[in-house]
């Protein structure tokens, strides 16, 4: 038998995102089948399912290997959601009430484009909130 190499934490943390974004739709599709006092007995199934599978992979990323920059990044975006419930709080009080933390995504934003911190994509739900978080990187950190 051979034996695969883990995955890194990056890989991994594209299966985690998409985790949590398929959890997060559904919690919201159960609030509204509440809402119309339908049956949520097959979504709350689904719902356990899925947080069994997040719990499974959050474990593996803990164990990943981590090298480059973006498995770093994964890192902290997983720890937001599981370790720190930064991104919540950031949603409740305003990005504003932590300015050393969104300074630094700003300029994480800036510096890798590609990389979406998905726990706070999804926490910073207000219309364009996400946005304006990474989209002043460039003026406000641009001379340090």
């Amino acid at each position: 038998m051979i034996e695969r190499p883990p995955s890194s934490t990056s890989v991994l943390h594209k299966q985690w995102a998409k985790l949590e974004n398929e959890h997060h739709e559904l919690a919201i599709a159960i609030c509204a089948a509440r809402a119309k006092k339908a049956d949520v007995a097959l979504m709350r199934k689904r719902q356990e399912s899925l947080l069994r599978e997040i719990g499974s992979l959050v474990a593996k990323i803990r164990n990943a290997p981590a090298t480059t920059i973006e498995d770093f990044l994964a890192l902290l975006d997983v720890a937001l959601e599981h370790e720190l419930h930064l991104a919540c709080e950031m949603a409740f009080y305003g990005p504003a009430d932590y300015p050393m933390i969104t300074r630094l995504f700003r300029v994480l934003a800036r510096e890798i484009p590609g990389f979406e911190f998905n726990s706070l994509r999804r926490w910073l739900s207000v219309p364009s909130q996400f946005e304006h978080l990474k989209e002043r990187a460039t003026h406000l950190d641009g001379g340090e």
